[in-house]
């Protein structure tokens, strides 16, 4: 049924409470998931450059830190409830590299709003870009 769970996470409320729900999944159909993680680029424009290396570096840095936080504790829930797990931190845009990780997926789980306080009405603009583009089903949690 639902062998092959893709679960996004971006650490906040929404992503943990979308974990649970595809790890709830998982357990009940003998599946496995997959825990993504998608760093954004950073992105700076109009400094010196060696300052806005300093600053591409610290931020990468700080963002893959988030990454590892976010995806083990995903990983340490789906380990508590005898669900396999592999975690997966990719770099590039959510949206985009959510959609091509969920190729072979037989569900995908996300979280309504992300991170950004930037939403749309109901979902936020990742889980409405998966929602829209995705080829297999997607499973949005509040």
């Amino acid at each position: 049924m639902f062998e092959e769970i893709l679960i996004a996470t971006d650490g906040s409320d929404h992503s943990a409470r979308a974990a649970k729900r595809g790890i709830d999944l998982a357990k009940v159909s003998g599946g496995r998931v997959t825990v993504l993680y998608v760093v954004e680029p950073v992105v700076i424009t109009d400094v010196s450059h060696n300052i806005v290396d300093d600053v591409v570096v610290g931020m990468r840095r700080s963002r893959m830190k988030d990454a590892e936080k976010a995806t083990n504790s995903v990983e340490e829930l789906a380990k508590a409830a005898g669900v396999p797990a592999e975690k997966k931190i990719v770099e590039g845009y959510p949206a985009e590299v959510i959609l091509e990780i969920s190729t072979g997926m037989d569900v995908v789980v996300v979280g309504s709003m992300g991170r950004t306080g930037l939403t749309r009405f109901l979902l936020g603009s990742v889980a409405e870009k998966v929602v829209r583009n995705s080829e297999v089903p997607v499973m949005i949690v509040q």
